[in-house]
C-alpha cells in the first residue's frame, strides 16, 4: 500500500469556510460539490473539471464514499487527460474548436469570425458581442444539423417536427416524444462526422426509443465505427468544457 492510500481521511478531504470542498488525488487537488437528490444509492460524476457527488437525501457523509472511490476517480481523470491530449493538437493558448478545427481567439473591439483564416475576434467583456457570437455558432450548427437530420429521417422513414439548439450541461442531444430533436450548442465544436453521427443517433430514436439491439443495428447501418465515435465523443465532451469557457464564462446567461 502506498503513502497516498495510508493517509488519514482528514488529510484526504479538505473543507474551506465557504463550503467549497476538494479532495487530494495522488498529490493533486480536485474540487467537488455535493448534491442531495431522490436517489437510492450515492454516485459520482466527473463530467467537468469538478467532481459531482450525488447523495440520497439525508445522507451526510460523503467522505467515506470518496475514499472508497479514490482509485476510480484517479483512473477516470487519467482517461480524461489521455483523451484530451489526443484532441488538443493545433490548439493555442486561446482557442475555440469549430467543426473540429481550432480557431484563434483574439481580443478586439468588434466581433469578427473569419472562417478561412480560422480567427475569432471579439471583446470578451462585451455580453452583446458574446450573444451575437453564440448566435453565429448556433446558426452554423443548425444548418448542418438540419441537413443531417433530413438525410437520416428519409433513410429511416420517419419524420421530426423541429430542431432546437441550446446550451446543455450534461448531454449532446435528445429526442422528445413529440418528435422534436434537441441538440447541445457545443456540437458546433465537433468534427462534422460526429455532428452527423449524433444527428443519426437522435433520428434513429424516432424509430427505436431505447438503446436496445434494434437501435444500434439501425445506427451501425450508417456508422459501422459507431463504437469508435462514442469514444471520441467522450474526449470531446471534456475538450468542449475546457475551451468553450475561454469565451463563454459559466454562469452568464448569453444564450
Amino acid at each position: 500500500m502506498n503513502h497516498e492510500h495510508r493517509r488519514d481521511i482528514g488529510d484526504f478531504v479538505k473543507k474551506s469556510s465557504t463550503a467549497c470542498k476538494s479532495i487530494d488525488i495522488n498529490g493533486e487537488t480536485l474540487p467537488y460539490r455535493v448534491e442531495q437528490r431522490s436517489v437510492k444509492y450515492p454516485r459520482l460524476e466527473l463530467k467537468t473539471d469538478e467532481l459531482l457527488v450525488i447523495l440520497p437525501r439525508g445522507w451526510k457523509d460523503e467522505e467515506s464514499l470518496l475514499k472508497e472511490k479514490k482509485d476510480w476517480i484517479f483512473k477516470k481523470r487519467s482517461e480524461i487527460r489521455g483523451a484530451l491530449e489526443k484532441l488538443r493538437e493545433g490548439a493555442g493558448e486561446r482557442s475555440l474548436p469549430i467543426f473540429g478545427e481550432f480557431f484563434e481567439l483574439r481580443q478586439g473591439s468588434s466581433l469578427l469570425v473569419d472562417i478561412e483564416k480560422k480567427i475569432i475576434e471579439c471583446d470578451t467583456g462585451d455580453d452583446g458581442q458574446l450573444r451575437r457570437l453564440a448566435g453565429i455558432l448556433r446558426k452554423m450548427l443548425a444548418k448542418e444539423l438540419q441537413e443531417a437530420a433530413e438525410h437520416y429521417s428519409r433513410k429511416f422513414g420517419v419524420g421530426f417536427k423541429r430542431i432546437c439548439v441550446k446550451r446543455q450541461r450534461s448531454k449532446w442531444g435528445s429526442c422528445s416524444h413529440r418528435g422534436n430533436l434537441n441538440f447541445n450548442l457545443w456540437l458546433v465544436c465537433l468534427p462534422k462526422e460526429l455532428v452527423w453521427y449524433l444527428a443519426c443517433h437522435e433520428v434513429a430514436h424516432l424509430r427505436e426509443r431505447g438503446h436496445r439491439r434494434p437501435f444500434w443495428a439501425l445506427v451501425k447501418g450508417e456508422f459501422e465505427n459507431y463504437r469508435e465515435l462514442e469514444k471520441k465523443l467522450f474526449g470531446y465532451w471534456f475538450l468542449v468544457q475546457k475551451y468553450s469557457r475561454t469565451v463563454f464564462p459559466p454562469g452568464k446567461n448569453l444564450f
